[in-house]
């Protein structure tokens, strides 16, 4: 299974480079963490994982959502948490626009 995607500066429609992004199963108590990588020079992402990462409590398919931070993956610059896709297929790709006041 896998997470993928492209992360560009709003405004501009410009790829950025060298930000964290996370994966995660939206669970009730804790959300399982899928995985964690960079964007590349052309502002995409992917991050591969497998069943055993979320299937916990008789879960057959991940609730995703994902999170993006700056290069350094303390400052958070995006999440879908509150958009989570239920049920998300084999193959989910996220199409990401972050202002860019909040790059800065």
């Amino acid at each position: 299974m896998n997470v993928l995607g492209t992360v560009v500066e709003e405004e501009s429609g410009k790829p950025i480079q060298g930000l964290r992004v996370r994966a995660f199963d939206k669970d009730l108590i804790f959300s399982d963490d899928l995985g964690e990588t960079a964007t590349d020079a052309h502002g995409k992402f992917e991050i591969r994982f497998t069943e055993a990462q979320f299937r916990d409590f008789g879960e057959t398919t991940p609730d995703l959502f994902i999170r993006v931070y700056d290069a350094s993956g303390k400052k958070l610059l995006y999440t879908t948490e509150k958009a989570v896709r239920k049920d998300a297929q084999v193959s989910e790709y996220f199409d990401v626009k972050i202002s860019k006041s909040k790059l800065a």
